[in-house]
């Protein structure tokens, strides 16, 4: 490998993502206007609240890209306790929305812990997988932390209840102990225990065993259309079919598609944009994913490498599952699509995470087309 002088502002995964966020804009509007009509008299509410948000996700870009990555070490462990506070909190003044207790009224903000847990819990297992490279085998210095710390945070978000972000959690640090090479033994152990776990968990509750059977039957349960949210997401599909109806007439976002601004604004994309635009928005996540597949693959150190690696994972597999759930592909979750979904705790923990991306980068020295 030739060593090149890369280290500066990586400006596709700061354009393409830029896009995006800007983009954002004008789906969170066309999506949520007739919902925020018929609720509050006007049409703007949660276009005003979507771009607070993307105004405070650039500025997060900007501030993280300019700090020193490696502080994330040192804020390793008191970031995941903090997390885990804010966790436990949401049982006692947590503000519950459409029967999940999964925010905390900050006042200007409705603030989701779990966003800032998934972040903290990679930046944790990043500076241990860093730092006890050579005990990586080791189940006591290693393994048994990461799992430790991973379960409580996984169990108290399947606890609010958001069963889909705690799997994705799972997978992603899995996913991250594949990456690092851990001992294969404990990762399938692990593995099967928390999925045996999960898959108890999905059927404990009446609503999510009712979706696993609308899914895998494609029927009803207890007559009850429990897929209701999926089927109006693919009339979404049908209805864009090749080039879309155009931006801002969608029919579906008129009060028959719930969360067409949230989980399901995907399908809203494509009804308006037609699958072309839904192929080009996938194509920009997937340049932003290979730029941070490259940042990750020369990154200075080990700790960039695998904090870089978490990052990619979550984007990758949000982006991913939230597609699939939108076209059939998968249950219906509560995971939004990254930098688009209406939301502010999750495009501004994206927002810093992508500032760490671009100051890894910029510290990077070992570069090759």
């Amino acid at each position: 490998m030739e060593k090149e002088n890369w280290g500066g502002f990586e400006w596709g995964i700061f354009l393409s993502v830029s896009f995006i966020l800007l983009f954002s804009l004008a789906a969170v509007y066309s999506s949520s206007a007739a919902i925020a009509e018929f609720r509050f008299g006007a049409t703007d509410i949660f276009f005003q609240n979507q771009l607070r948000n993307v105004l405070i996700a650039f500025a997060t870009i900007l501030i993280f890209y300019k700090i020193d990555y490696h502080i994330w070490k040192k804020l390793a462990k008191p970031l995941l306790f903090i997390s885990i506070g804010a966790l436990i909190a949401i049982f006692f003044v947590g503000v519950t929305i459409k029967g999940a207790n999964r925010w905390i009224d900050l006042g200007f903000v409705n603030f989701q812990p779990s966003e800032l847990a998934k972040f903290s819990l990679v930046v944790y297992i990043a500076k241990i997988m860093d730092e006890r490279v050579e005990l990586l085998k080791e189940f006591k210095y290693v393994s048994f932390p990461i799992f430790f710390w991973t379960s409580i945070i996984c169990g108290l978000i399947a606890l609010q209840p958001n069963f889909s972000s705690a799997s994705v959690v799972l997978f992603v640090v899995i996913s991250l102990l594949l990456i690092g090479i851990a001992k294969f033994k404990h990762i399938f152990w692990f593995g099967i225990t928390s999925f045996t776990l999960a898959g108890i968990f999905a059927i404990s509750a009446e609503y999510r065993f009712n979706r696993l059977v609308s899914f895998f039957n494609a029927l009803t349960h207890n007559n009850y259309d429990v897929n209701y949210q999926g089927n109006q997401a693919l009339i979404a599909f049908s209805n864009g079919g090749i080039f879309g109806l155009g931006p801002g007439q969608s029919r579906q976002s008129q009060l028959f598609l719930p969360e067409s601004y949230g989980d399901f604004i995907f399908s809203i994309i494509g009804e308006e944009y037609g699958f072309l635009g839904l192929v080009g928005l996938l194509l920009i996540f997937a340049f932003i994913l290979f730029k941070i597949y490259r940042v990750t693959k020369i990154a200075p150190d080990r700790f960039g490498f695998f904090l870089s690696s978490g990052i990619f994972l979550l984007i990758s597999f949000y982006t991913i599952i939230n597609a699939m759930v939108n076209v059939g592909f998968l249950p219906t979750t509560g995971l939004p699509m990254p930098f688009i979904s209406y939301g502010g705790s999750a495009i501004i923990i994206y927002g810093i995470s992508i500032g760490i991306i671009l100051n890894i980068a910029s510290q990077e020295t070992n570069y090759r087309n």
